[in-house]
């Protein structure tokens, strides 16, 4: 399907490259998101709200990033509804969160969010003007679901 291509070419610059197995850099996997132009900014947080990486442009801070990861253990959303999702001092609307599934959708005028929580980590990435929702959604969902069946 189209959504299956397209999550394939989100990560396929990732699938011939050999992991090493003590020293783990993140920054790759950011870029390849960022490069398929279909997030504006990307990031990979642990579960605990560490920075694993981002790119550049992403004015992601540490207290926003503990704050999310926090938001993401919530079953019920209540944190999302009621405060929506800050990324560098930008409040994003809450339009769904899924605490179960781990997906949590955000939108501020043309652009947007999408976070997915994979074993150990978050997945981000934001779209901007001329990107779709659902570019940005297929990318990060993907890139979560390669975290997964990579053990992470």
């Amino acid at each position: 399907s189209k959504a299956t291509v397209s999550v394939l070419n989100c990560i396929a610059a990732h699938l011939h490259t050999p992991l090493k197995q003590h020293t783990m850099s993140w920054d790759g996997y950011v870029s390849n998101m960022t490069e398929q132009q279909k997030v504006s900014q990307a990031a990979l947080l642990g579960i605990d709200g560490s920075v694993w990486a981002q790119s550049p442009e992403f004015p992601l801070t540490a207290e926003e990033a503990v704050g999310i990861a926090g938001a993401m253990g919530e079953v019920s959303g209540e944190y999302f509804r009621a405060n929506g999702c800050v990324v560098g001092g930008v409040k994003y609307l809450t339009l769904r969160f899924d605490g179960e599934e781990g997906l949590y959708y955000g939108k501020k005028g043309a652009s947007g969010i999408c976070i997915a929580r994979s074993v150990t980590g978050l997945v981000l990435g934001v779209y901007g003007e001329g990107m779709t929702a659902g570019d940005c959604n297929v990318c990060v969902e993907g890139m979560k679901d390669y975290l997964v069946a990579s053990g992470y």
